[in-house]
């Protein structure tokens, strides 16, 4: 069972849970390394189907988005962070999430827009997943 409370921040009642990293059971997904978030957290952050949020995992900062994936609702840990945490896949981590309410948006270059405007796609690029857009930024 999660707790609400953030010994870090005592004002605040963020969902708290502990679990261990996986992978997906598919490809491409089988490279890729996941927080399975629990079905009462996943409702305490507002149950939405796609979910920004922030919190950390064994102590270091994420922010990503959390969504259904092979039956579950969970989210991706870029390698730069489970580095930084010395953990991988099979490791037990703690988990504090909170939704993140902050604009999640990437400065597009302006040759990027060009091409886009030209091609009349520059609204739908706008309306692709915040990781779409920054895979095509990056």
């Amino acid at each position: 069972m999660p707790s609400r409370y953030d010994a870090r921040s005592p004002e605040l009642l963020l969902p708290r849970f502990h679990t261990h990293l996986v992978t997906g059971g598919r490809s491409p997904y089988d490279t890729w390394t996941f927080v399975v978030v629990p079905a009462d957290v996943h409702r305490m952050l507002g149950g939405a189907a796609r979910m920004p949020v922030v919190g950390t995992v064994a102590g270091v900062a994420v922010r990503a988005t959390v969504c259904r994936g092979e039956g579950v609702y969970r989210f991706a840990v870029r390698r730069e962070v489970r580095d930084a945490a010395g953990v991988g896949p099979g490791d037990r981590v703690e988990v504090v999430l909170d939704v993140d309410h902050e604009e999640r948006s990437a400065s597009v270059p302006t040759e990027l827009e060009e091409v886009l405007r030209a091609a009349s796609l520059l609204d739908a690029f706008a309306n692709l997943a915040p990781s779409c857009r920054r895979a095509w930024i990056e």
